[in-house]
């Protein structure tokens, strides 16, 4: 067969196993002859021996020059601390030694799972209500002018406070069973979450209007004395919250100054001088105490009174026996042994004394209960010690050093300063609690509701008892005089802790009252009176209508007086008469109030350092002066106690 015909591949496989072989030789060549062999990589590059050196001697040379240079002062650090806490600040005044929730070890995991814990309920609730003299502000209260006397004013407060009770201590075992407890497992396990922090005390009331139905449930806002009124705002929704979520609003509120100041926040300073803040319990013990000890004075003076009289009597009685001559005296007198009172039987008699060998004499005065033989009067009772209030006021307040260690139920309270004079209020009350695990999804399937609530409130407590704000001023027509057609009203105003009262002739078109202006007198130049007193109703005279009428069942009389028909808004017109026999018993019974009021003496208004403050701090206490009361060795006597309220110190 012809050469050139046969396969391709034949035909050259001797060329190509030559040029394999060929480029197998230059790979060799260039690979191990004309490269080194001994490169290798160093400091992230390749480098042979010779290159190796010149690298490390460089860098050495680097070194030699940063080690002889002038060393470089870097930026000194500052702490983050005070920027954070002055972020913070913005509301309240964090201490930066408080206690910080701990944040978790564990890494959090999305698929953690908590219980919502139970807050449970309130209970003891009672409410009541105070009216006296008080420091009010006259300008907005912040923490710098919170202290400042300047910032106040004595005038009129009417101030409901209501109280309840709360156990802690199941509050605490609650928030520790649901975030650190054994039914949770151990990685997420939480100290943090466990150590619950209170949220709010919500206030709630109805008003009744003038049909006696009750209103709608309203919140209650915080008194204007507060200077963070608007920091404990409720805002429930964790969506709404400002930056930094419910765990920044958690630091803010954690401290225990802030939860005393939630639980137990200070009244008005008191100024009236026969007046004192208590909770509403201890406030009704208060004034019991204070009417016995008012009963107690008048017992006293009634004894005393007596005491003089008697004196008196027997001086009287001796005179007259020793003007009687003495012969006939000694003949009218019951003989000793048979015969005649000698001289000194007789003196002895006229001293009080017995005759020699006789019946001892008995005088009017051995007879009444209140002496004794030797007629020295019988000691009095005891007068109440009001003291007690304050002692269980400062059983029950929350000290803020110890509230991390309460572990048992606590007595709170909240004030109500914006109620209407003449409306009757009742109320309501629950704690709130923060939610710690709110809008983070870590909440078991059953209490999903509770994601974005960022507040866990307790039960309403029962509503309270009907709490009844008198007026502050009443008008009563005393008399009319038919031919001049006008009508004499006598109005009674409640000004400066005291009740006042002025009389005005009124005719048909007249508004009733008008300002007085107040004059004080020497007898009251140390007390704090107002300047002028307003003393408009509002009600305009309308008429003057004559009544004749018939009274009386069997024996019928006639009567002749007039109705005064007056209108405060000239649509709706009512009527009173003008003879008091003939008001209503719930008026008479205002008025003779009202006008027992009136006749009580005026005392000075306690200085702005000498009220009490709301339980917060220790009280100036009646007694507390060494050698009296508390802390002293004689107990506090009615005497001492009004001295005291008159800004003196106790008898001694």
């Amino acid at each position: 067969m012809d050469k050139k015909q046969g396969n391709i591949i034949e035909q050259h496989i001797e060329k190509a196993v030559l040029a394999i072989a060929g480029l197998v030789c230059v790979f060799i060549l260039v690979k191990y002859v004309l490269l080194s062999p001994n490169v290798f990589k160093f400091d992230g590059e390749q480098l042979g021996p010779g290159q190796l050196d010149r690298h490390i001697e460089e860098q050495a040379n680097k070194i030699k020059e940063r080690i002889n240079s002038e060393p470089v002062v870097k930026q000194q650090y500052e702490p983050n601390e005070p920027r954070f806490i002055s972020k913070l600040d913005c509301s309240v005044n964090v201490a930066a030694g408080i206690n910080w929730p701990v944040p978790s070890s564990v890494e959090l995991k999305q698929e953690r799972k908590y219980r919502i814990p139970a807050v449970g309920s309130v209970n003891d609730v009672f409410a009541d209500s105070i009216r006296a003299a008080a420091y009010v502000p006259k300008e907005e209260i912040t923490t710098e002018n919170q202290q400042n006397e300047k910032s106040y004013e004595p005038n009129d407060v009417d101030l409901v406070t209501v109280q309840g009770s709360f156990d802690m201590a199941a509050l605490k075992e609650s928030f520790q069973s649901c975030f650190a407890g054994k039914e949770v497992r151990e990685e997420w396990r939480d100290t943090s979450f466990a150590r619950p922090v209170l949220a709010a005390v919500q206030l709630q009331r109805q008003s009744e209007d003038s049909n006696g139905k009750w209103s709608e449930w309203e919140n209650v806002g915080r008194l204007k004395i507060e200077p963070y009124a608007a920091e404990f705002q409720v805002i429930e929704n964790v969506n709404e919250l400002p930056s930094g979520g419910v765990m920044v609003r958690m630091l803010k509120m954690s401290d225990p100054k802030v939860q005393v100041s939630l639980l137990q926040p200070e009244a008005y300073k008191i100024a009236s001088a026969e007046e004192e803040w208590f909770p509403p319990v201890l406030h009704k013990k208060y004034l019991t105490a204070l009417r016995e000890k008012d009963l107690q004075e008048k017992r006293d003076e009634m004894a005393k009174q007596r005491e003089e009289q008697k004196q008196e009597q027997d001086r009287m009685r001796q005179e007259r026996k020793a003007a009687r001559p003495q012969k006939a005296v000694a003949s009218e007198a019951p003989g000793r042994g048979g015969g005649g009172m000698g001289a000194d039987d007789y003196m002895k008699m006229m001293t009080g004394g017995a005759a020699t060998k006789s019946t001892p004499a008995r005088t009017v005065r051995d007879r009444r209960p209140d002496t004794t033989a030797d007629d020295k009067p019988v000691k009095v009772a005891k007068p109440v010690d009001t003291t007690t209030a304050y002692d269980e006021l400062n059983k029950i307040t929350i000290k803020s050093r110890d509230f991390e260690k309460i572990n048992d139920k606590i007595v709170f309270w909240a004030h109500d300063d914006s109620v209407e004079p003449g409306h009757n209020y009742r109320y309501r009350v629950r704690l709130g609690v923060f939610n710690p695990v709110a809008g983070t999804g870590q909440i078991v399937a059953e209490d999903a509701a509770y994601n974005d609530k960022a507040v866990l409130w307790s039960q309403f407590s029962d509503v309270t008892e009907t709490v009844e704000i008198p007026l502050r001023m009443y008008f009563f027509p005393v008399d009319v005089q038919e031919t001049a057609k006008q009508a004499e009203v006598q109005v009674c105003r409640y000004a400066l802790g005291y009740w006042h009262s002025a009389q005005f002739k009124v005719k048909r078109g007249e508004v009733i009252g008008n300002h007085v202006d107040i004059e004080p007198n020497e007898k009251d130049a140390e007390l704090t009176l107002p300047a002028e007193i307003d003393y408009t109703t509002g009600a305009v005279l309308v008429d003057l209508v004559a009544i004749n009428d018939w009274t009386g069942e069997k024996n019928l009389q006639a009567r002749h007086y007039f109705d005064v028909l007056y209108s405060y808004d000239g649509v709706k017109l009512e009527r009173m008469s003008s003879k008091q026999m003939n008001w209503p018993e719930e008026l008479r019974t205002r008025y003779n109030e009202v006008k027992s009021m009136e006749k009580k003496p005026k005392l000075a208004l306690k200085a702005w350092g000498s009220t009490g403050d709301g339980g917060q701090q220790q009280r100036a206490l009646p007694g507390a002066a060494p050698g009296r009361g508390r802390g002293g060795n004689e107990p506090m006597t009615a005497e001492d106690y009004m001295q005291m309220l008159r800004g003196g110190q106790p008898a001694k």
